[in-house]
């Protein structure tokens, strides 16, 4: 007898009604038999840690979550602690103000306890026996990846390491990494990288010399015939059968995004009054208790995408000037021209000239305004969300393409659920309550 929460749903374990893709899944399992690093990626709630679950087991491969504050040095270090090393990062050696100071000293330059083996002990006069471990002690440099994998070798660690939530890491560090991925490739060690971004070549436009080191695995997109499948598979398990209406609308709403598709289904579920799976095959066709599961939804996307946009519209990037022409407010602009697009107008992306002439129709400067202005703005987006506490980001600006495009997949079923008139209302324009 399956549960609901184990059958649909977003979750941190996987769903018993995944499926394979073969475009997807394939290509992962391709890139697995390689010895290349894969780069998985797509917008959030699109599949990228179902699908690398599926074939690679997290308890026996180095699994590291990234976090904003995360720094290369910590990626490294904690690759090393899950490959059972020891490190030693003070010294103790001097007496006063001085060893305090070692004490706080970088572990940029530290020291490695490789285990050997055992030793025998001797314990006073007696004839027992005591054994205790006998390690080899490593100066190496924690920043240097030549250093970080000799030690990995030095212990016999084979493991992956998987790297979640990648595009945490500021631009700068993933630029960083990118040239370290490049050291790491050409001496094994091997890293799957999970990263919720759009456009293709994240790392290679980083570094150009990953160029047929990586393999990308993009997990979108998803078609109506791979949900038809999710609830087939979960509808078998459940023993339950949804309406085609209900099932039309539950593809419909979700918006090409598999997460919102599963809470949708669970959700509905939910609202028939289904907790497990039935003894006797039920039809869930009650109109009503689906549109519960829309308002249920809708209220828990509505709470954090407002707290989001309110928090990007007031992203000034300047302080205000007692004198002077007043700061451009751009963010603000942005926020307001994407509530009145719209569902319909954003999906798929706005341009840049696009956004720029809705912006400069109500812009308070908007004789003054520039393209190069609205383009700094643009790319400024992801690092000014990452400021905010906005992770992942809800929207970024795709250089290649020159497109706004919305990278939360769960902020599309709010543009078109929610009372985007209310929401406008909501969001404190920086010109309130100033002169001029």
């Amino acid at each position: 007898m399956s549960n609901l929460e184990d059958v649909f749903g977003v979750s941190g374990k996987q769903v018993e009604s995944y499926v394979e893709r073969e475009h997807v899944d394939d290509r992962f399992k391709d890139a697995l038999r390689t010895d290349k690093q894969i780069i998985v990626f797509g917008a959030s709630k699109q599949g990228k840690t179902a699908l690398v679950k599926k074939y690679i087991d997290y308890d026996k491969n180095i699994l590291i979550s990234l976090s904003p504050k995360t720094t290369l040095k910590d990626i490294y270090q904690s690759i090393l602690r899950k490959s059972d090393i020891t490190l030693k990062t003070s010294y103790t050696e001097g007496t006063g103000d001085s060893t305090k100071i070692k004490a706080r000293a970088s572990i940029q330059g530290a020291v490695a306890m490789i285990l050997k083996g055992k030793i025998d002990v001797g314990i006073d006069k007696s004839t027992e026996k005591q054994v205790e471990d006998k390690y080899q002690e490593i100066e190496f440099n924690l920043e240097l990846p030549d250093d970080v994998a000799d030690l990995i070798h030095r212990v016999g660690n084979k493991k992956i390491v998987i790297l979640e939530n990648f595009h945490y890491l500021p631009e700068d560090l993933q630029r960083s990494f990118a040239f370290d991925l490049r050291t790491f490739q050409d001496l094994k060690v091997r890293f799957v990288i999970l990263g919720v971004w759009k456009e293709a070549n994240r790392l290679n436009q980083y570094n150009g010399e990953l160029q047929d080191r990586i393999v990308e695995v993009p997990v979108e997109p998803w078609e109506d015939t791979d949900f038809r499948r999710i609830a087939d598979k979960g509808s078998n398990l459940l023993n339950i059968t949804f309406s085609s209406f209900i099932l039309q609308e539950c593809i419909e709403n979700a918006f090409n995004s598999v997460g919102v598709f599963q809470e949708l289904l669970k959700v509905t579920c939910q609202e028939h009054g289904l907790i497990r799976s039935e003894n006797q095959t039920k039809l869930l066709s009650d109109e009503e208790a689906f549109e519960r599961a829309i308002d249920q939804k809708t209220e828990e996307y509505s709470g954090r995408h407002l707290r989001n946009l309110e928090a990007i519209a007031s992203c000034t990037g300047s302080s205000i000037p007692k004198d002077g022409p007043l700061p451009y407010f751009l963010h603000y602009y942005i926020v307001m021209h994407i509530l009145k697009l719209g569902f319909d107008g954003i999906n798929g992306g706005v341009t840049k000239e696009a956004l720029m002439l809705g912006i400069r129709e109500i812009h308070h400067r908007r004789e003054d305004l520039k393209g190069s202005l609205l383009t700094n703005a643009l790319k400024s987006l992801t690092a000014a969300q990452s400021t905010k506490g906005i992770c992942p980001p809800v929207i970024a600006y795709d250089s290649n393409s020159r497109l706004l495009k919305v990278i939360d997949s769960t902020f599309y079923f709010f543009l078109k659920n929610a009372n985007l008139e209310q929401v406008k209302d909501e969001i404190v324009c920086p010109l309130d309550g100033m002169d001029g």
